[in-house]
């Protein structure tokens, strides 16, 4: 076995030994699908305590990677320290890699949510073209980023990669951020009522607009085939992502943050006063819609194969599987992760 093979196995199973370490335990939620473009909604309410983000973002499965792949990223990011509002960023250009020093370009800014974030239910959006990228609130726009308009070219950069649609609930250690951690304030819950996938179909989308609506999904039932669930961690991270800490009940997605070992939800659910929107059973499926195909497809993955992306804003979390160096996706900040449905495994065959 090679030097390089033998440094390789004893990093990836230190880290998996701190990630089992770990005292908290928090939840990611991710489409199994990609896009290229399109409108993208969810009704939640969000947790809230000092240290932690609970998250709703866009992410290009592959940013991880460094060197020349593109980092391709839209979030929206509830900081624990003050859910009065929640912060917006476009994350672009190329993480570190192949002897490339960070090149990643980002754009933050922050926008009032009343009631409070973790108070009341509200409807997050994000709206992606080539043209713009939009936040909205509420069905209100709060920040729109145009191309060519001082936007550091991120919107066109955008566009260099497909995107897919992911939820977490975690804790980073960046007290600057996100603040000091509350322990007291555990466990803490987001809440997602329903969510739409909308295709960018310009001047040909549902009522005038540039958007025709794909599907809804009011998680009446969880369905395995659209959604993945976490189970990985990361070095800023004091919490491991686990498929634990999330929970389908009374027609919701539950994310948690937790101890270690207390992953359950036994509390009551809020009630959202805005009704559920229809079932996705009387929309489009994309898992097995054959004339609107996804951007990617887990049953098209090849594990051995070769794939390209970005690299994270933080370092690298791994999946806890020693001996094999696992590439994956980001959080909302940029913290690199294993990806299971697009895991790729790097094993060095120089021995």
């Amino acid at each position: 076995m090679s030097l390089k093979t033998t440094l390789s196995v004893i990093a990836i199973a230190a880290a998996a030994t701190m990630a089992q370490d770990k005292a908290y335990s928090g939840a990611e939620l991710y489409t199994n699908d990609t896009w290229m473009y399109g409108k993208f909604e969810a009704r939640m309410m969000m947790a809230a305590g000092s240290g932690t983000v609970s998250s709703m973002f866009l992410y290009h499965n592959d940013s991880y990677l460094g060197g020349n792949e593109p980092w391709v990223e839209v979030d929206i990011e509830i900081l624990g320290k003050n859910p009065n509002s929640f912060q917006s960023n476009i994350i672009t250009g190329y993480g570190p890699g192949d002897g490339q020093p960070n090149r990643k370009v980002t754009s933050e800014d922050h926008h009032a949510i009343n009631p409070a974030a973790n108070a009341s239910f509200h409807t997050y959006g994000m709206e992606w073209t080539p043209d713009y990228v939009a936040w909205t609130l509420d069905g209100q726009v709060v920040r729109k980023t145009v191309k060519g308009q001082n936007d550091k070219n991120q919107v066109q950069d955008l566009g260099k990669k497909p995107q897919g649609l992911r939820f977490n609930l975690w804790s980073a250690l960046d007290a600057n951020w996100v603040g000091q951690f509350d322990e007291s304030k555990l466990p803490l819950y987001q809440y997602i009522n329903w969510v739409k996938v909308y295709e960018y179909k310009k001047g040909a989308g549902d009522n005038g607009t540039d958007f025709k609506l794909l599907w809804t999904d009011d998680f009446n039932t969880f369905d395995e085939g659209r959604w993945s669930k976490a189970n990985w961690t990361f070095e800023e991270n004091r919490v491991d992502l686990t498929p634990n800490n999330i929970y389908a009940k009374d027609g919701m997605v539950i994310l948690a943050l937790t101890r270690k070992g207390q992953e359950s939800f036994n509390g009551q659910v809020p009630k959202d006063n805005e009704p559920s929107p229809e079932s996705s059973s009387s929309q489009q499926n994309l898992s097995s819609s054959s004339n609107v195909p996804p951007t990617s497809s887990s049953s098209e993955f090849n594990p051995f194969s070769s794939s390209s992306g970005s690299t994270g804003i933080m370092p690298n979390r791994a999946k806890q599987m020693p001996g094999k160096e696992i590439r994956g996706t980001v959080n909302a900040k940029g913290a690199r992760v294993n990806e299971a449905n697009k895991a790729h495994y790097q094993v060095d065959f120089n021995f």
